[in-house]
C-alpha cells in the first residue's frame, strides 16, 4: 500500500513537471529526462525513509543499485514514450501516462527486490559445549 501512495506521488510530479514543461515549448524528450528525475528523486526519498524504513545515509550500493534501477526505468519509459507517441500517434499526454505507468512497475520490482532489500537476520545455532 505505501509504494502504490509513494508510487501515486511520484507519477503525479512526474506527469505535472512534464506538463508544465512541454507546455512551456520544452521539446518533450528533454521534458521527460527533467520530469523523470523529479520524480525518482522523491521515490527514492519516500521510499527509503517511509515504505522501505531504511537506516543509515543510503550512500553507497543502495545508491548504486537505486541509480541503476532508474536508468533501466528512463530507458524504458523513454522508448515507450516515443514509441506510443511517434509511431503508434497516441496524443502525447496519454504516451506519457502509459509509459510512466510501465517504469512505475519497473521501479516497484527493482525497488522491492533489489534496492531496498533488507539483510537477513541471522539466528545463531548454539554449539554444543
Amino acid at each position: 500500500m505505501k509504494f502504490g501512495f509513494v508510487g501515486g506521488v511520484n507519477t503525479t510530479i512526474d506527469f505535472g513537471v512534464f506538463t508544465l514543461l512541454t507546455l512551456a515549448g520544452v521539446p518533450y524528450l528533454a521534458a521527460q529526462c527533467v520530469s523523470f528525475l523529479c520524480g525518482n528523486l522523491n521515490s527514492y526519498l519516500m521510499n527509503r525513509k517511509w515504505t522501505f524504513q531504511q537506516k543509515g545515509n543510503g550512500i553507497g550500493r543502495e545508491g548504486l543499485k537505486f541509480v541503476s534501477v532508474s536508468l533501466l526505468s528512463l530507458l524504458l519509459t523513454t522508448s515507450l514514450l516515443v514509441w506510443l507517441h511517434q509511431s503508434l500517434q497516441y496524443p502525447l499526454l496519454l504516451s506519457k501516462l502509459l509509459s510512466a505507468t510501465a517504469g512505475m512497475m519497473v521501479n516497484y520490482l527493482g525497488s522491492r527486490l533489489w534496492v531496498f532489500v533488507k539483510p537477513q537476520e541471522t539466528v545463531e545455532t548454539p554449539t554444543p559445549h
